[in-house]
């Protein structure tokens, strides 16, 4: 396998840190894109190779992992209700 360039390297460390930094995405929504994301990225990219027995073995390790990330959020605890944003700040009164 051909080693990863440094730029690919430090791409995936800065979206890793980001990804650990974004707590706000509920786990659920994140798993569900996430999936989505995997079954539409390997559709596109499988549907460009010649080989279809290649293309077959890759959307069909695509699904399993999306059926994974499926099964991940069934077993999460429900998520909390959402809690009502606080109402904006007073406007200050008129200058005089």
């Amino acid at each position: 396998m051909p080693a990863v360039s440094p730029e690919l390297d430090n791409l995936a460390e800065s979206i890793t840190a980001l990804a650990g930094a974004r707590k706000r995405i509920p786990l659920s929504h994140l798993l569900r894109e996430t999936g989505l994301n995997i079954l539409i990225l390997s559709r596109i990219a499988s549907n460009r190779l010649e080989d279809r027995l290649r293309r077959e073995e890759i959307e069909s390790a695509a699904d399993h992992l999306v059926t994974q990330l499926r099964h991940a959020v069934w077993e999460l605890p429900p998520p909390h209700p959402m809690e009502a944003p606080s109402p904006p700040d007073p406007a200050p009164p008129p200058a005089t």
